[in-house]
């Protein structure tokens, strides 16, 4: 019954709001009671309840778990776009790029809006044609997409003449002609029910369209749909314009929609002015798809001309190599944990475990998609849930050295590693915010799966292993703690080598600049640059060619970029098999193809005329593509990241001081641009797949660098000497959950970047050397930065200002 009751509850929205309201009150609670065994008691209701809901949203798995189009496949059309017609001349209107282009914007958001969190990939191909690709779909979702797709939504409001009936009949049937004007059919319900046809001679002249429409919206009067419309202040002016010499009562206008009659109604006031609305919808449902698809209407109509299902991009050989990577990754993570931190261990890998349970629990429970960005979030979520517990421990530690007894230990180390937890999870969490307002495609679904990783990671570190540590305390079962120590009290120097540090890391961002620059259009990949789509269309009932022995064949040849293989089926036809290469590689890529798979590649036939000449059994297409990433699409992630530095550097100045802003803004940037020109040295270049890694490398420098700041501050605020001997003391404490953190971390990318397939591999050889960037600027670029600002400024007493504020505020 298990798996029914959890079907019930998830997809009942009543059920599961009243689950969230009551685990929310429970929430509130455990933080609101002071008593510790009412807390405990809580904190335990509230951690199985959280439990119980993500298991039964997750079960079963397989049903459960949406994957993105490049683990599991899905679907492809081909459409065509429609030249318009001039109304007036009756001439064909050719077609421009930007005409495929504002065609391509559309498309994707009503993708966006038909099937949200799918992360389609929608790019225009060659003159006339947009190739999408969805994530595999049910039957009735791809009748929406369907819909959605070819839905033109052309919006139009003409002069209704007062000739009508008899001449209005004859003109649409092209027997008579007014000039100016033309003949529609207009079907109505009548007051009885019944259906009518009448006939009305509109304006050729579009008097209002639907780039007038400022917003749509739907609405219900009864029984009766309805879409209300505002129009722009210059939609208005056209409105009052088009009005304001009709007489009331008499004079109508109609409605239409891609070319049919909605409604005709009489004019009621003159004039009219921004508002009004469309009529006669048959449901609620009904009114709002049209609302979404006038808010964002095509300029020209699509056809679909083609419908194929997509193999997965990665295969099911490299998502098992990627499971099974990622668990060895996660199991060396918490054996170690096991062996370093001995039982306390043990409960930070309980703590994992359950924070994999929400994290997977709310990706069904919400129906989101995983991609390879949307592991990368995953990947940085449980390497910050692993340093919390670290973070945590290593405070543990210091507290059990400095006397305390275990009870008040685990308090004041549970007390003190809090606002660096927050800190840390609070930047990330506004970077994944502002990425899921501002960007979209795979950006969006690694903002998604972060934001629901870090809630979970700070819920499993801080309330579920404090409560674990509880019923332990409470019951006798711990009444001692031995935790390992591989780096005992060190006293490096690190800011004396603040010269040195400073000088290598411009030297680093100069050259990684200026190898971007070189490189240029060299160091992108052909998602950012477009190219050419070679297509090889097998014979019905005949074995294709798989993508991984494809890539094979074509790894050793010097290409300009890295093709991107892919397998596709057309219904009623044989295997396609399908590679995106720059347009310059098109010739060598079809020519090793052929000579690697002379069966059936190389093989030729008689042509169908008889002819002597023949030709290959299986054809090679060739048509240019555009960028899977867009200018669009770069520009909105660019402008995101942007903007959530920008957020991170005021949250910082507001909880920190402006030095640790600056410190952490010019380390993350340093960062960044390490990382991608590193990549980019080693000879590889860039794709869609590496947004997230750039994204988690983003994530992890902040977590780090933040981490780091709250020991240097709370420092500040206890000790007295120079600035630079207690940053340096500071550094030197939190050496040890530095190097744990990231070793654990780094071995599990590690992992993956060796033992994976090739799109692992440049996945996470990325995030690998950002991993490693990162560690090394926490230390050795942001708090140089910090101690050089603080010179400038009495950095000691602006933080303690900012404490006493705080703590004011506290206790107000």
């Amino acid at each position: 019954m298990t798996p029914v009751l959890g079907v019930t509850l998830i997809s009942d929205p009543l059920a599961l709001f009243l689950s969230g309201l009551g685990l929310l009150i429970l929430f509130i609670w455990y933080f609101a009671t002071e008593a510790e065994k009412r807390k405990r008691n809580v904190g335990t209701v509230l951690t199985l309840g959280v439990c119980v809901l993500s298991a039964l949203a997750l079960w079963p798995p397989k049903d459960s778990l949406k994957g993105g189009i490049d683990i599991v496949g899905g679907s492809a059309f081909t459409l065509k776009v429609q030249p318009n017609v001039d109304e007036t001349t009756g001439q064909v209107i050719a077609l421009r790029q930007r005409d495929l282009d504002e065609a391509v914007r559309v498309i994707e958001k009503r993708l966006s809006e038909t099937i949200p969190n799918s992360e389609p990939l929608v790019v225009s191909s060659g003159e006339d044609s947009i190739i999408v690709q969805v994530p595999g779909m049910e039957p009735e979702t791809a009748a929406n997409v369907r819909e959605a797709l070819q839905k033109v939504a052309k919006l139009e409001l003409r002069e209704v003449s007062r000739e009508g009936g008899a001449i209005a009949k004859a003109v649409y049937d092209g027997d008579e002609v007014v000039p100016g004007y033309a003949g529609f059919k207009y079907e109505r319900e009548n007051r009885d029910g019944e259906m009518v046809t009448d006939y009305l001679l509109l304006s050729k002249r579009t008097a209002i369209d639907g780039k007038d429409v400022a917003d749509a919206w739907p609405q219900s009067v009864g029984a009766d749909h309805q879409v209300g419309i505002k129009l722009t202040s210059e939609g208005g002016k056209k409105m009052e314009n088009l009005t304001k010499g009709m007489t009331r009562e008499v004079d109508r206008i109609a409605v239409l929609l891609d070319g049919e009659v909605l409604t005709a109604p009489v004019v009621q006031t003159v004039p009219l002015g921004q508002n009004f609305v469309i009529q006669g919808q048959d449901s609620f449902h009904d009114a709002d798809k049209l609302a979404s698809q006038l808010l964002n209407p095509l300029q020209n109509a699509l056809q679909i001309s083609e419908e194929r299902s997509i193999a997965p991009t990665l295969g099911a050989a490299v998502v098992k190599q990627g499971l099974t990577a990622g668990i060895a990754g996660l199991a060396f993570t918490a054996l170690f944990l096991f062996f370093y931190y001995r039982s306390v261990g043990l409960i930070a890998v309980v703590a994992l475990i359950i924070n994999s349970l929400i994290i997977f629990g709310a990706m069904a429970m919400f129906n989101f998609t995983f991609t390879l960005p949307g592991i990368a979030g995953i990947i940085l979520t449980i390497g910050m849930a692993v340093d919390a517990n670290v973070l945590i421990y290593e405070r543990l530690r210091e507290e059990i050295e400095n006397g305390k007894s275990l009870h008040t230990a685990i308090d004041t180390a549970y007390a003190k590693a809090f606002s660096a937890i927050f800190d840390s999870n609070i930047t990330s969490l506004i970077t994944a915010v502002i990425l899921f307002w501002k960007a979209s495609g795979t950006v969006a679904g690694f903002a998604v799966t972060l934001t629901i990783g870090l809630l979970g990671s700070m819920f499993s570190a801080i309330l579920i292993t404090r409560v674990i540590f509880r019923w332990l305390l409470d019951s006798g079962m711990m009444k001692k703690v031995t935790l390992l120590n591989f780096f005992r009290k060190s006293n490096f120097d690190f800011l004396g080598k603040r010269r040195l540090s400073l000088s290598f890391s411009s030297l680093l961002v100069v050259v990684c600049i200026a190898t971007l620059a070189v490189k240029q259009q060299a160091s992108l990949g052909v998602d950012f640059t477009g190219g050419s789509l070679i297509e090889f269309q097998f014979p019905e009932n005949s074995e294709g060619i798989r993508h991984a022995d494809a890539e094979n064949a074509l790894k050793d040849l010097d290409l300009a970029s890295k093709p991107i293989v892919q397998e596709e089926k057309v219904p009623g036809s044989g295997e396609l098999l399908t590679i995106r290469v720059a347009s310059e590689d098109a010739a060598d890529v079809e020519a090793r193809l052929r000579e690697a798979f002379p069966d059936p590649l190389a093989t030729r036939v008689p042509t169908a005329d008889g002819a002597d000449d023949t030709k290959y059994l299986v054809e090679a297409t060739i048509q240019s593509v555009s960028a899977a990433a867009g200018k669009s699409f770069l520009m909105n992630s660019g402008l995101a990241l942007g903007i959530g530095l920008l957020a991170i550097f005021i949250y910082i100045s507001l909880r920190f001081e402006f030095a640790f802003a600056l410190g952490a803004f010019l380390a993350l940037v340093h960062d960044v641009i390490a990382a991608v020109g590193i990549v980019i040295l080693m000879g590889g270049e860039l794709s869609l797949i590496h947004v997230g890694a750039i994204l988690t490398i983003a994530g992890y420098s902040i977590n780090d660098t933040i981490i780091v700041f709250d020991r240097i501050r709370e420092s500040l605020l206890t000790e007295t000497g120079r600035i630079k001997d207690i940053m340096n003391a500071a550094l030197n404490a939190t050496l040890s959950r530095t190097m744990l953190t990231s070793l654990t971390t780094i071995f599990t990318v590690a992992i993956l970047a060796i033992f994976g397939s090739s799109g692992l591999r440049d996945f996470s050889m990325m995030i690998l050397v950002g991993l490693i960037v990162g560690t090394y600027s926490s230390i050795f670029v942001a708090s140089p930065i910090v101690l050089i600002a603080a010179r400038k400024k009495n950095l000691r007493k602006q933080v303690i200002e900012s404490s006493l504020l705080e703590k004011g505020q506290a206790e107000a």
